[in-house]
């Protein structure tokens, strides 16, 4: 009998266990399925021996375990205990990860035998307590019931569950508090899209948090046979045979890992709901998405990593606006359960803005009304409220309102009109010339759908020029190019085509990396 209800983000998935027993919880890489009595029972298994080895409520548990049943188990099996979990993003150089872990100190290192011969380059991980684990989590070999232990545990929501060291658009590592509110309000708000079917769905997905909140739904989760590191080698026609044989009819993937599906999908499958975000899409994308699967109802995500989500629109949505792209990318209606406003960078330079603090009464004089551009800015139980023993990063990226409700500064630059976001930008990539702002999203979406160029950057360099970066197959008069660029009230001085291409994002392969074009 279980004392007493646990925390929300426990309870939901409890009744997974209790209720959907037989049900297939994951089928991991290799193909294996586990139920959801198994998995609860894997997860007792690692909860006994993360209690071994001293892990207990407050504790920090640096993870380097790839995406498997493993990783669930373990991550199911720290919150068990009221321990943080510590990600570290996998694309950060290995003198800022030692520098994360100095500063956070954590108390164990869960690392799989064959990424522990790499920590060996990192002098910061030769002093931590390691778990090395190989394989499936041990099974339980105890009776435990794991709903009593949820009850047990003393949990705030403030509690923090998860601390995500991203190395951000600044390149300055920061990580993101995820508490277990945070945890459960980002369930509640993906509830209506992630809800389960009859019969239940089966989500493949490359993002772990997603899949936490489908087992908190009865939801089984598929994990894509493939090494997320090295996605743009991936064999589209391997990925393609996984979801097929086992029989997917969700996808909740990165627009890179999409691309792939579909540069190889036939019309032999069961998938009927596409959900993509977590890096910019592309109108390329959005149109081959349309065109090849047209009876795949395809939803696109915006948001960041202490946001997610935003705003959700369809891609039929997205192609309706196209006909305007000098407008800016449409990212559709913000979700009920968050606020979102548009504060004013103008008062000060671009450069003074993005450097800056606001203030509780700075904030109020900013907000502008329906469809003037500025930063856009949210908050709301699942957006996150501060960063991990990082004052700075805090005082730049979060506002505090005169009734203590912390705001998200999410960079990106937009407006809303008639209750929709559009996007034109960065805030680092706001250009001015002629006492004028320009940004770089409505111009670069005009040439796309004009030329068919898609690899391509609008940027203002170190001697204000504004130019025009491309990399293409083909051949472009751009005499041509430049004309349309101005006839559209844009300044251009300079053409560049570049002999490989555009460098972008190591994670996503999406962002524009503009710092060697600016020299």
């Amino acid at each position: 009998m279980i004392k007493s209800l646990p925390h929300p983000v426990f309870h939901d998935l409890q009744y997974s266990f209790e209720h959907y027993a037989d049900r297939t919880a994951i089928i991991d890489k290799d193909g294996s399925k586990y139920t959801y009595k198994e998995f609860e029972q894997f997860i007792l298994g690692a909860y006994q021996n993360l209690l071994k080895r001293g892990i207990k409520k407050g504790s920090k548990v640096l993870v380097a375990v790839p995406m498997s049943m493993e990783l669930y188990a373990l991550l199911e099996a720290l919150f068990a205990c009221g321990a943080t979990a510590i990600f570290l993003d996998p694309w950060m150089k290995g003198k800022k990860m030692g520098s994360v872990i100095n500063q956070v100190e954590p108390d164990l290192f869960i690392v799989t035998k064959k990424l522990s011969r790499i920590t060996w380059l990192l002098p910061a991980t030769w002093k931590l307590d390691k778990w090395k684990v190989n394989g499936a989590a041990k099974n339980s070999d105890k009776s435990l019931d794991l709903g009593n232990i949820y009850a047990a545990l003393d949990i705030k929501g403030e509690d923090n569950a998860l601390i995500t060291f991203t190395s951000g658009t600044s390149g300055e590592p920061k990580g993101a508090n995820r508490t277990f509110s945070f945890l459960y309000a980002q369930a509640e708000t993906l509830k209506a899209h992630l809800g389960t079917n009859a019969p239940p769905s089966i989500d493949y997905t490359n993002f772990p948090i997603v899949g936490l909140a489908a087992f908190a739904l009865g939801n089984s989760v598929a994990i894509p046979q493939l090494n997320l590191m090295k996605l743009h080698q991936t064999n589209p026609q391997e990925v393609t045979e996984q979801i097929t044989k086992q029989a997917v009819n969700r996808l909740i993937v990165s627009p890179s890992l999409l691309r792939k599906v579909l540069e190889a999908t036939s019309s032999n499958h069961s998938i009927k709901t596409v959900m993509t975000g977590g890096a910019p899409i592309s109108i390329q994308l959005v149109k081959t998405a349309l065109k090849k699967c047209p009876t795949i109802s395809f939803e696109a995500i915006y948001g960041s990593t202490e946001a997610e989500p935003i705003c959700i629109t369809t891609f039929t949505e997205i192609n309706n606006q196209l006909d305007q792209p000098l407008k800016g990318v449409y990212v559709g209606a913000p979700v009920k359960e968050v606020q979102l406003k548009i504060v004013d960078y103008s008062l000060k330079s671009p450069s003074e803005y993005k450097g800056g603090v606001i203030d509780a009464t700075d904030f109020i004089k900013r907000q502008l009304s329906s469809g003037k551009i500025g930063e856009v800015v949210v908050t709301g139980d699942h957006v996150n409220k501060n960063y991990y023993k990082n004052p700075k990063a805090f005082k730049q990226n979060k506002i505090v309102d005169q009734d203590g409700e912390i705001w998200h500064r999410t960079g990106d630059i937009g407006y809303l009109e008639n209750g929709v976001l559009y996007l034109v930008g960065r805030d680092h990539r706001i250009m001015h010339g002629s006492d004028k702002d320009y940004h770089p999203y409505p111009i670069e979406q005009f040439l796309e759908l004009r030329f068919g160029i898609s690899d391509l950057g609008y940027i203002q360099n170190i001697d204000a020029d504004f130019c025009l970066f491309y990399y293409s197959n083909k051949d472009f008069d751009e005499s041509e190019i430049k004309l349309a660029i101005e006839d559209c009230g844009y300044p251009i001085d300079k053409i560049i085509k570049s002999k490989k291409p555009l460098r972008r994002d190591a994670r996503h392969k999406s962002k524009l990396q503009i710092e060697d074009l600016v020299l």
